[in-house]
């Protein structure tokens, strides 16, 4: 969790890892529910999972981009991606859970970028294989551990086929997907065999912040830094991946859908919501040439973008960026819906970890009922009986 520097008084220090300890007791009287997780056994027991031929010609983990490193920008080694460790078994994600006082977790794959393995069976072989030790070994441990399948969503067909092989699961509670500018907008309707499959089962799609170094950035080969390729570009990637959905039909649809952006923000969303509408309203006449609009005949929306927002898309709060300002925090919170909208999340293991400290320790912004509502009752809600 970092807050905004404000004023010229302010001096650049080398980044320690965030301390989970103290949790703040408080967590411990209230349910908390951690939407973002990352969970990531290591290749041996993946490679046990795959079926042939892939068993016997994949050695080690296929690469993709470069690695999730920002000791460079941070100036201090060991300090990125598993600053806090690594969870491989139900037994190690339960011991996480008692230490920051969650009492469920919903699981996302933790290999670096997985949809930038670029060989797709290779990818929905890995996918199966980890959704297959999920189910063997993972789920069975405990009743608080669920879990977002893996998927090669750039192939709709193959996520389709994996969603219906496994996504009558009840420990599943969505698919992981990933936005960045590496992939085409989720909200295409070359993705609707993805969600034709997970209509049968009623799962919510994770779309996490992803792609690889540096190619993931709205600035392609232009940006250089880690302010820029983490700080900066994924923010707007999310809004042109929500964009995509919400304009070119997919909530009409599929109107029960619902979506839960990961590590893109939500400062921007007054703003988005307000332009959308604006230009919605006074330029939406290419709607009707969009290929869903084409199918069903339809000209125009159901309702304008902003409406879409607050039914259909919801937000993991990791990385919250805090105003010192309390008054200025407030605000934003009301002006983003976050008693509908924000679900908790950790991010555990990386750097950028956020313990939930900071929704019981703001009570001038945060008060009792949107407490529960960021911890655990915006979460219940969006997964419903998945919880």
């Amino acid at each position: 969790m970092n807050e905004a520097l404000q004023g010229n008084n302010f001096y650049f220090e080398k980044a320690a890892s965030v301390q989970p300890d103290p949790i703040n007791p408080k967590l411990r009287t209230m349910e908390v529910i951690d939407t973002d997780f990352h969970f990531t056994p290591g290749w041996p027991i993946i490679r046990d999972y795959l079926t042939e031929p892939f068993k016997s010609r994949i050695f080690h983990y296929p690469a993709t981009g470069l690695e999730y490193n920002p000791e460079p920008a941070n100036e201090k080694p060991g300090v990125g991606q598993d600053t806090h460790g690594i969870a491989q078994t139900g037994a190690d994600v339960l011991k996480v859970l008692d230490q920051f006082a969650v009492d469920t977790v919903i699981l996302n794959p933790g290999y670096n970028r997985p949809q930038s393995i670029f060989n797709e069976p290779v990818l929905a072989a890995i996918s199966s294989a980890h959704n297959d030790y999920l189910i063997d070994k993972v789920f069975p441990v405990s009743d608080r551990i669920r879990a977002n399948m893996m998927v090669c969503h750039r192939d709709p067909h193959m996520a389709a086929a994996e969603i219906r092989r496994v996504g009558h699961h009840k420990q599943f509670a969505g698919v992981f997907t990933e936005f960045s500018a590496l992939y085409e907008q989720l909200g295409n309707a070359k993705f609707d065999p993805i969600f034709d499959a997970m209509q049968q089962h009623g799962l919510v799609l994770t779309a996490h912040s992803g792609g690889f170094f540096p190619h993931f950035s709205p600035l392609w080969n232009g940006a250089r830094t880690w302010i820029e390729l983490f700080g900066n570009a994924p923010i707007g990637n999310c809004m042109a991946h929500l964009a995509a959905m919400i304009v070119q039909g997919l909530f009409d649809k599929y109107p029960e859908q619902k979506i839960l952006f990961q590590e893109g923000g939500m400062w921007w969303l007054p703003d988005f919501m307000l332009r959308m509408d604006d230009f919605y309203l006074g330029s939406g006449g290419d709607i009707a040439l969009v290929e869903r609009k084409l199918a069903s005949g339809e000209r125009y929306l159901h309702k304008v973008p902003s409406e879409y927002v607050l039914s259909n898309v919801r937000f993991s709060t990791q990385p919250i960026t805090i105003p010192k300002n309390q008054k200025h925090f407030s605000w934003l919170l009301e002006l983003c819906h976050a008693k509908d909208l924000f679900c908790y999340s950790s991010d555990w293991p990386h750097q950028t970890l956020d313990p939930a400290n900071w929704v019981v320790e703001n009570p001038a912004s945060i008060d009792e009922d949107l407490q529960k509502a960021i911890l655990s009752g915006n979460s219940r809600k969006l997964y419903g009986n998945r919880l």
